[in-house]
């Protein structure tokens, strides 16, 4: 079986001294490639240097909707991440999206952020990442007013009558550990009745360990198996197939 990893944070200061002994790890259970996903544009370059240096890492260029109000965000911002995003390793735009969840930026900024990322990836053609936490409606409304619908939301935390518009619109669903928590039977629920053919998964690691070993820190790409065996299960099918079709389908998306 072979895996991707689609949304991992390789480029946080959690793993500086450990790239070659994580990416092994992963290696050993079928996780072959890893999409390294961009938060600002400090860890966005780290995403790209990482990619150049290693084959199975891709890169995601972006600003998180938490971090579009840091200080020193350079007026040029967009010009920066356009440029990132004509490196041939960089595959996506993101990650960005809405979090009202933290009240770390006022919700009209980052609507502003989320718009210009929207529309550096359909003047690229590249899909977009996108983030969604507490800010279902607004995230419904300006994705299905936008003529771009080619991406995917991580990290799914919502109920099905959130997906089933963005799934209309053309947008892919992912999973990370979080899938696996015992009371978690909303996204699981999700996980369950969604099109096969537009489910991936990912590990959003250092974040969210999925069980059996929620806790243990840092989560790691190499956890990516566990947690497709677990949607694997609530579907019903054998875990290879599972494995096949969100490879193909995050090769599709990312044009690896």
């Amino acid at each position: 079986m072979s895996f991707i990893d689609t949304h991992c944070h390789l480029n946080l200061d959690t793993f500086t001294d450990r790239i070659d002994a994580v990416l092994e790890a992963a290696a050993q259970v079928g996780v072959k490639r890893v999409i390294c996903i961009g938060i600002d544009i400090p860890t966005s370059e780290r995403a790209v240097e990482l990619a150049e240096k290693y084959p199975q890492i891709y890169a995601a260029a972006g600003i998180h909707p938490n971090d579009c109000v840091q200080p020193g965000i350079p007026d040029n911002w967009e010009q920066i991440i356009n440029d990132m995003l004509n490196h041939p390793k960089v595959v996506a735009v993101g990650e960005t999206g809405l979090d009202y969840y933290w009240d770390d930026a006022p919700p009209e900024q980052q609507k502003k952020f989320l718009q210009a990322h929207l529309e550096l990836a359909k003047s690229g053609d590249l899909p977009i990442v996108l983030h969604n936490r507490d800010s279902d409606t607004d995230m419904v409304e300006l994705l299905t007013n936008h003529p771009h619908a080619r991406g995917v939301l991580h990290c799914w935390s919502a109920p099905w009558t959130i997906a089933q518009p963005l799934l209309e619109k053309g947008y892919h669903i992912s999973f990370t550990g979080s899938v696996t928590f015992k009371k978690n039977t909303m996204v699981q629920d999700v996980a369950q009745q969604m099109p096969l053919d537009r489910l991936m998964v990912e590990t959003d690691s250092p974040f969210l360990t999925p069980a059996p070993f929620r806790g243990k820190k840092p989560n790691e790409p190499k956890y990516i198996p566990t947690i497709a065996q677990f949607i694997a299960d609530l579907r019903g099918l054998p875990v290879e197939d599972l494995a096949g079709t969100t490879t193909r389908t995050a090769e599709k998306l990312f044009r690896l």
